[in-house]
């Protein structure tokens, strides 16, 4: 009993020293680096009310932690340290989402099916489409928004009828721009 309260005080002068340098509300940066946790970890751990905290409100800084709360954090995680585990899944970056580069892009579309290929599938596509289509009908076939398409038209990318207002694509002029080697550099293609 009296070899545990031995060890309880010099746990909580280690911590006391530990804990001395930073403001007694503390941030969520203090906290981080008090505790030698990365950002993720700190932001579960806040989250999930595992660790005591306010919500000031605010969009940015918004988390405040009594040092009493972080000491014993730091007494539990000693003792405990599967309890503050986060779950699995948490530390992921959404892989699926990621965005290719340049060079992975290019190797993907150089595995992919050949022109003539890539004509009959957008041509099977064009099929309920008129002759002549507009910014918004061409925005429906790509995913682009008709501010991108009208882009295109501009630089001169897609060859296009010039209208006052609004653009008008033959088919045959979409086509030669869906299989050309502009449209094919374009990484960041939307959904």
């Amino acid at each position: 009993m009296k070899k545990e309260r031995n060890t309880q005080n010099r746990l909580g002068k280690e911590l006391q020293t530990l804990l001395a340098p930073y403001p007694d509300p503390m941030s969520r940066t203090d906290f981080r680096k008090a505790c030698q946790i990365g950002t993720r970890t700190s932001l579960y751990l806040l989250k999930s009310g595992l660790v005591p905290c306010t919500h000031t409100g605010k969009k940015t800084r918004c988390y405040k932690i009594a040092k009493a709360d972080v000491a014993e954090y730091l007494r539990r995680r000693e003792a405990e340290p599967d309890y503050y585990k986060p779950p699995n899944g948490w530390y992921s970056n959404y892989p699926d989402k990621k965005i290719l580069k340049k060079k992975e892009a290019r190797q993907q579309i150089l595995q992919g099916k050949s022109r003539a290929e890539k004509l009959a599938d957008v041509k099977r596509k064009l099929e309920d489409y008129p002759d002549v289509l507009t910014s918004k009908q061409i925005s429906e076939l790509t995913g682009y928004s008709p501010h991108t398409v009208a882009c295109w038209c501009r630089t001169g990318s897609l060859r296009s009828i010039p209208n006052m207002r609004k653009v008008f694509v033959p088919q045959s002029w979409l086509l030669d721009f869906l299989c050309s080697e502009k449209y094919k550099e374009i990484v960041h293609k939307s959904e």
